[in-house]
């Protein structure tokens, strides 16, 4: 960007226009080729530049000399300025200079340091500038040599060897005249201003001997030191540079004393390798030209580095230095150099702050208004109040709510301090209780000091037994005056919210004395009406009481003289909490890391680090935010576990990972804390036997509210923290330890939350829109992420050493986290997935050579390899190989080059899923060119756009993604184009996968938006809609504001994903489709837009107005491409009003998760395979009024909670439900509805039932009954699918889809010599747990097989409630397996692996034959109606396949039925129908897994303990035709004969309970329970009798 506006500098010289700019570090550095043009071509400009650090090992924003340096070849001249005044006159010098030199001009001055200070200076107004410039130059040295038509000339031309040289040589006689040019300049100036200034300015003895030679700020700090030295009787001077370049010896020999002997030569910058800094350079070239004979002593140091503090003490050192006998010729000040010993000793409480000065000191809480009352505060005191002032202001590393420390001086005379307040602060100041705990705060407090905290502790008591020894010792020492207020409670009570700026600002006008308090308090109300009257009267109000009730609310701490005996140690050092899910590696390497460096830089100690401390090159670990815990909310939430219906909303929108649901099994339950909550997991049969708790980390909550708003169940409220703290303090502790459990599936928005987040507790704002996407990136890939990170907010928050949020998981595995620059972040992302592909290629290679040259390689570690190479890049199935040959190949790696090869480079085994991160000031602004050339490049890698519509991190400055109508920095008459459509734009290419995403809008979307892309084999783009609080907004309802932006239109929701088009699909999918507010509406919730209502009504309206008409435009254009041809052409025939034809129907759908969503998705392609056309969409996307014209509507609802519409769907529940529809209203519709709920709630299926009971009262007709799927059948809803949509297409009539044999995605091949993976196949979710007893009830003669079993559950982790059921997983019975493996004529006993192409785990990968289709495969369970019709494609009999027809026929519903009377199973059908040839392949493919047979448990386990007890009758028939036949699981637990010493293993889970037992054990129950029935009411019985 800079190096763009650089180039149109340059083009506006070139027209003739005095043209001027400001810039800084790297934006300075990207224009250095121009810079070489425009002094090549002798152009007259200005450059004025805050000159700050140039990223290195690490980024820094802060004041060096380093970037101005990078630029001293370029043929700019360097015009050095020293304070805030100097920026005034010099800048008008730089001018007047440039214009009549033609020499450009690069005027500088301290970044941070100098511009960042406020303070009081003499402005020199712009008609006495205007005098000054010289009218006949500037038409002779810029106008006339302008590129102009009217006299065309011609530059930038191409010149050879021959005269390049000597043209270059022409322009010296230029830089020659420049310096006298540049003095004329200042002397002019000085006669306007009276201020003169000099090209190299000496200050001190006339006779000194010893002097220092330094550009910038710290020159001003030096004029005190030298003058108080000096009045101590020391003789030493300061020559303060200010034109650098060109370099004028003869004014600079001028300026010394003749007496000097010694001379120390300070750069604020550092060139590493270099024989020296480039101003000791200049020096010791011109001291030794000048003074051949009579050599000086020259010696050259570095100070400043980053803003790092220069103060008397550090300036005195170098004097010292000079004067010592054998002085350090190369030296650093203000560090401890203990590595290469060039660091000085310095004496910082020397002091040489003037008399008359008051200096005072404020810690406050980014976020609490903290430093802009202190700006006011400085300009009122300074403008009304007559004072010098000045103000520097100290920021932690965190967005909001980290340390701030303003530092400001008050007095009469001028104030020359260019640094912090060190010691003797008049008036101390902190503004949050816990900095009591954290810093030293009043280190730097004088003798008969003021210190005010702000803390909820009001009696002595309290203080007493909060503030830690030392800060007691410092009050009583210095007898100091020790007040309280609490502000915090205080500002709420006002309504100001966490606002306390107005209280402490009140304190401080009261007490500091630096203007009497009624003058004072006036200034402070008048200033209040200034700042906050655009805020509306109530702030104006609020604030203004504020300033009376902090005087009644102050109180002063008479502390007793002891204090002063307390030790002088602060809180001490703390002990970090152990982490047991962290590697001990990790652990200790994070812990030495916290311990050494982390927790100095929190205390503000930093600058006491040696050198040692820090690893060459800026590595720092992760993982170390987990030990930051700054506690700094005022409130902060609590979960209320029996409202709660564990949707995870609130961990999914939490910006800083701080609220999370956590599972637990029986075991870890017995370690919980006193008054630890907890309720039985709900959901499917994987969270069996969990128990599910909401915690929070109190400690890192920042107390946004987020989680509280976005609740659907009212299930959190806020509390103080101070009270929550002490009583869950330690629960956070015993969670975070616990094992990490997920049993659903991680890419959904429920399952997605059990995962770890990767990205925890960072530094950014309360409520911050960015993190929640990035944290969600983390828990679905984390454990693979490199993250390439663009500068701006997201590398604030995510990459601030010390506080790294980016932490590991139980394996020590997690994102791998850097940053280059702002401008090519895109380029340095794509380069490491290039890298990284390449190293894995030559991994490939070196296994492919193993496995084909390498002899005697271990088997199991050859097939490990032939697995590698198999799922090469997919990281979930390749991660047991992986496993494996980590395991293997240390043990036989010196065996041969090519295995050391691959043992060196396993890190790259598994695949990297690279990830390239930023805000839209990079994306859609300054790294755009390079993040188009990676999307036009097709490589694998994911872009996350995190687009918070402006540049968010540098204070809200306008960007190309900014709306029309906003008001921001640089658009304070409201932006007035359009924003930039980057997605449209990324769509182009053709191959990029694009998805805009609201988190807050729809949580699925996001999460699916996110697997797609991940998993797309090329580029891909997310972006991101990512409030921030400088919209103008309260981010506690940012979910809500995101919402309503895509519910306007202002945001739309999509995906498009191009394998769609080579599935015949349209790769737009709208996720938005309607369009159900009003753009205005929503722009009038957010600061930004009002603004310009306030401003200009008129434009507001006119720009609102274009602003609307061309979303409505976009979301058209959008929405046609989401369509197929027919929709499209619907679509349009519609818009003209004619009426569509063909077989159509409507798919209407109520999702919550996503998952009806999926199902209405699905269902709708398969209407369009039958030729029926259909529109799929949310309820309320859908045109409600249209619903009578609809001739079918199939309803897909999902239930929510406790019987709750999603949120999808309630305005078109609250519309269909009104009482004044006619009866008849949809008599000409039909319809049918599935549903999806789960039957251990209340309200099982309760959307569904009430759509279709309201559907029928409208007189719409239903197809089939309601089809009610159940969360906790084994299929989950497709158990009940399967059942309902046949019935469907019978009753519908319609034409069967084409008939294609599905494909297998399982390869079988012989693995002769391996063995299997294992002797029993356990299925996901179950365990298996020992059979102790089995018992036969009844007599032996008894014609019902009664039996009681026991299974010990003392090993296990297994937990069981009243009420829950046993699933066990049965084995086919062997004999029968064989025989029928025989029939196929295959070898059951052959170990062969199974390649599973679609990853599904069904099966090891090394197996036999015997143990597939018996511990696995469903052989002899009921087939589906798939599995007929599969048969029927495959039977080449066509009498057997004309047969299998009829039986699916509407016509032979009678005949199947019948058929089915005789239970047949897979192989019966397969050996009925022989033509209709199955390979084992197709059997692993089309036969479902065997599934859990649910038993009722019998046992209690408050009497039974960890026996679980099972009453079961086997279940055993006749079919009509006389066969007989058994149940799978009855028999395989029949034949099952344990001893007391030889328990029989079974593979078992436990399914929650589907009722709800009363919380009152005395409550009588009535207990009906029919035969083997009886074993829950015999458990109910034993648990009442215990």
């Amino acid at each position: 960007y800079q190096r763009r506006v650089h180039g149109a500098c340059h083009g506006s010289v070139a027209a003739g226009v005095l043209t001027s700019t400001f810039t800084a570090s790297q934006g300075l550095l990207l224009m250095i080729p121009n810079l070489y043009l425009m002094a090549g071509e002798l152009m007259p400009i200005v450059l004025h530049v805050s000159a700050r650090t140039v990223a290195k090992h690490a980024l820094s924003i802060f004041n060096d000399h380093s970037d101005v340096m990078a630029c001293r070849q370029t043929g700019f001249a360097l015009l050095c300025s020293n304070s805030v005044q100097e920026v005034m006159d010099l800048g008008l010098v730089a001018h007047l200079s440039t214009i009549r030199s033609r020499v450009p001009f690069l005027h500088f001055f301290d970044g941070y340091r100098t511009s960042a200070e406020i303070a009081k200076i003499k402005v020199i107004p712009y008609a006495d500038i205007a005098r000054l410039i010289p009218e006949e130059e500037l038409r002779h040295n810029l106008r006339d040599l302008a590129l102009n038509p009217q006299h065309p000339i011609i530059r930038g031309t191409g010149q050879r060897p021959d005269i390049f040289f000597q043209s270059n040589v022409a322009n010296q006689r230029f830089y020659d005249a420049c310096p006298d040019i540049v003095q004329a300049c200042m002397d002019e100036v000085a006669q306007l201003t009276g201020r003169q200034y000099k090209l190299y300015e000496y200050y001190g003895s006339e006779t000194a001997e010893r002097v220092v030679i330094m550009m910038g700020s710290a020159a001003e700090t030096a004029e005190d030191v030298v003058d108080h030295m000096n009045s101590l009787g020391e003789n030493v001077g300061l020559l303060k540079v200010r034109l650098f370049r060109p370099f004028k010896s003869e004014y600079f020999i001028k300026a010394l004393p003749k007496t000097v002997k010694k001379v120390a030569v300070l750069d604020r910058t550092r060139e590493e390798g270099a024989q020296g800094n480039p101003l000791y350079l200049d020096v010791v070239s011109c001291l030794t030209e000048a003074f051949p004979t009579e050599p000086k002593m020259v010696i050259g140091g570095t100070y400043g580095l980053a803003s790092k503090e220069f103060t008397p003490g550090q300036l005195k050192a170098v004097y010292d230095n000079l004067n010592a006998p054998q002085p350090k010729r190369r030296f650093v000040v203000g560090i401890l150099d203990d590595v290469t010993n060039t660091s000085l000793t310095v004496d910082e409480s020397f002091d040489t702050i003037r008399p008359g000065i008051t200096q005072c000191m404020f810690w406050g809480l980014g976020g609490d208004g903290t430093i802009g009352a202190n700006k006011s505060a400085i300009k009122n005191l300074a403008k009304d109040g007559g004072l010098n002032a000045q103000g520097y202001f100290s920021y932690d590393s965190h967005k909001e709510m980290g340390a701030t420390v303003s530092h400001l001086r008050f007095g009469k005379t001028k104030i020359k301090a260019h640094y912090m307040i060190n010691n003797g602060a008049d008036y101390i100041a902190s503004h949050h209780p816990s900095y009591t705990r954290k810093f030293d705060l009043c280190a730097a407090i004088r003798q008969n000091g003021i210190f005010v905290l702000n803390c909820p502790w009001s009696t002595l008591e309290e203080i007493e037994e909060n503030l830690p020894p030392r800060l007691k010792r410092q009050i009583a020492s210095r007898n100091v005056k020790f007040y309280v207020i609490n502000a915090t409670r205080l500002a709420m009570d006002l309504g100001l919210g966490m606002r306390i700026n107005t209280l402490m600002q009140s304190c401080f006008y009261r007490l500091s004395g630096v203007l009497p308090v009624e003058s004072a308090l006036n200034l402070l109300k008048n200033n209040i009406l200034d700042l906050y009257s655009k805020k509306g009267p109530e702030v104006v109000k609020a604030n203004q009481r504020a300033v009376d009730a902090a005087g009644e609310a102050l109180i002063e701490i008479k502390y007793p003289a002891s204090w002063s005996e307390q030790p002088n140690v602060g809180a001490g050092a703390r002990d970090l909490k152990d982490k047991v899910n962290v590697p001990k590696p990790v652990a200790h390497l994070v812990s030495s890391f916290v311990k050494d460096i982390m927790d100095p830089v929190l205390s503000l100690d930093g600058d006491q680090l040696p050198v040692s401390r820090f690893v060459p090159g800026g590595f720092m670990p992760t993982a170390t935010c987990m030990h930051e815990e700054r506690g700094l909310a005022a409130q902060v939430p609590v979960w209320e576990p029996d409202k709660c219906t564990q949707c995870n909303y609130c961990a999914i929108v939490c910006p800083h990972a701080v609220i999370r649901p956590f599972l637990m099994d029986k075991s870890d339950l017995t370690k919980a804390p006193e008054g630890f909550e907890s309720r039985r997991a709900t959901g499917g049969a994987e969270f069996a036997g969990l128990n599910f708790s909401i915690t929070i980390s109190t400690n890192d909550c920042t107390g946004c509210a987020i989680c509280v708003a976005s609740c659907p169940d009212d299930a959190l409220h806020m509390e103080p923290y101070e009270q929550v703290r002490a009583k869950y303090g330690n629960h956070w502790d015993y969670v975070i330890n616990l094992p990490n459990r997920n049993p659903a599936d991680k890419m959904t928005v429920k399952g997605s939350q059990f995962q770890q987040p990767l990205l925890e507790f960072s530094g950014a704002c309360p409520g911050c829109g960015e993190t929640p996407y990035v944290k969600l990136a983390t828990q679905l890939f984390g454990d693979r992420m490199v993250i390439a990170n663009a500068s701006g907010c997201s590398s604030v928050w995510g990459g601030t050493a010390t506080t790294n949020p980016y932490t590991v998981n139980e394996k020590g595995q997690g994102p791998a986290w850097g940053r280059s620059l702002f401008e090519d972040n895109a380029e340095y992302g794509f380069g490491m997935a290039l890298g990284t592909l390449q190293r894995r290629l030559k991994l490939k290679a070196d296994v492919e050579a193993a496995l084909a040259t390498v002899e005697d390689i271990p088997k199991t570690l050859k097939s490990s390899f032939e697995g590698w190479l198999k799922n090469f890049d997919n990281y979930d199935a390749s991660d047991k190989f992986v496993n494996w040959i980590e395991q293997q190949i240390p043990a036989v790696a010196n065996n041969h080059p090519i295995l050391q090869r691959i043992n060196n480079n396993m890190d790259v085994l598994r695949p990297q899923s690279h990830w390239i991160i930023g805000g839209d000031g990079w994306a859609y602004d300054i790294g755009f060119g390079g993040l188009d050339h990676v999307l036009s490049r097709g490589e694998n890698v994911n872009i996350l756009v995190l687009d918070t519509e402006m540049y968010s991190n540098t204070g809200g400055q306008v960007s190309k993604s900014t709306q029309m109508s906003t008001v921001l920095k640089f658009a304070q008459s409201g932006k007035k184009e359009l924003k930039k459509d980057l997605g449209i734009m990324a769509m182009t290419y053709g191959n990029v996968y694009v998805a805009s995403v609201a988190l807050g809008a729809n949580y699925n979307q996001c999460v699916q938006a996110f697997k797609e892309a991940e998993s797309y084999p090329g580029t891909s783009l997310i972006l991101c809609y990512s409030p921030c609080i400088d919209w103008g907004i309260d981010m506690q309802y940012q979910m809500e504001s995101q919402r309503i932006a895509v519910d306007s239109g202002y945001w739309k929701l999509y995906r498009y994903d191009p394998r769609l088009t080579a599935q015949g699909k349209v790769p737009m999918q709208l996720d938005s489709p309607k369009i159900k507010t009003e753009v205005k509406k929503f722009l009038e919730t957010q600061n930004r837009f009002k603004q310009l209502l306030r401003k200009d009504k008129k434009k507001a309206e006119s720009y609102f107005s274009t602003l609307t008409e061309a979303l409505s435009n976009k979301h058209e254009s959008v929405k046609r491409q989401s369509m197929d041809n027919l929709e499209l052409l619907d679509h349009l025939k519609s818009l003209v009003g004619e009426t569509s034809t063909g077989d159509k129907a409507l798919v209407l759908y109520a999702s919550e998760t996503g998952t009806a969503a999926d199902v209405a998705k699905m269902f709708a392609n398969e209407l369009k395979r039958r030729h029926i056309r259909s529109k799929c969409v949310a309820m309320d996307d859908y045109d409600f009024d249209n619903l009578p014209s609809e001739k079918r509507v199939f309803i897909i609802g999902a239930t929510c909670g406790q019987g709750e519409f999603p949120a999808n769907s309630r305005t078109f529940w609250k519309m269909i439900s009104d009482p004044t529809i006619p009866a008849g209203w949809l008599k000409d519709t039909q319809y049918a509805v599935f549903s999806l709920g789960d039957h251990a709630y209340v309200y099982y299926n309760k959307v569904g039932k009430d759509l279709d009971a309201r559907f029928a009262e409208l007189g719409a007709q239903r197809i089939v009954p309601i089809g009610l799927a159940n969360e906790k059948d084994d299929e989950k809803w497709e158990t009940a699918w399967t059942e309902w949509v046949p019935e469907l297409w019978n009753e519908l009539g319609t034409e069967a889809p084409p008939e294609e044999i599905p494909v297998t995605s399982f390869k079988i091949a012989p693995a002769p010599g391996s063995n299997p993976e294992t002797d029993v196949i356990v299925p996901q979710g179950a365990k298996l747990v020992p059979l102790q007893v089995s018992n036969l009830l009844c007599s032996p003669d008894y014609d019902r097989d009664i039996r009681h079993f026991e299974f010990d559950l003392s090993k296990s982790t297994i937990a069981y409630n009243l009420g829950d059921s046993l699933g066990v997983y049965p084995w086919n019975e062997i004999k029968a397996v064989n025989d029928f493996l025989n029939w196929l004529g295959v070898k059951g006993n052959e170990v062969v692996t199974i390649q599973d192409n679609a990853n599904s785990g069904k099966f090891p990968t090394t197996v036999t034959l015997e143990q597939v289709f018996t511990q696995v495969l469903d052989i002899f369970g009921r087939p589906s109606r798939k599995f007929y019709e599969t048969l029927a494609l495959l039977a080449t009999d066509p009498k057997e396949a004309n047969e299998i027809r009829t039986l699916m026929s509407k016509e032979g519903k009678a005949a199947f039925k019948q058929f089915l009377k005789e239970t047949p199973n897979y192989v019966d059908l397969l050996q009925r129908w022989p033509s209709a040839k199955l390979t084992v392949e197709q059997l692993l493919e089309f036969i479902p897994r065997i599934k859990p047979r649910l038993y009722s448990i019998a046992s209690a386990p408050s009497m039974d303990g960890d026996r679980l007890h099972l009453c079961i009758v086997a279940d055993d028939w006749k079919t009509p035709s006389g066969r007989y036949k058994h149940g799978l699981t009855t028999r395989y637990l029949r034949d099952l004969t344990p001893a007391k010493d030889s328990p029989v293993p079974v593979a078992v889970r436990v399914n929650n309970a589907s009722f709800t037992l009363p919380a009152n054990h005395k409550q009588p129950l009535l207990l009906v329970g029919l035969g083997t029935g009886i074993a829950p009411c015999r458990a109910l019985i034993r648990d009442r009798l215990n």
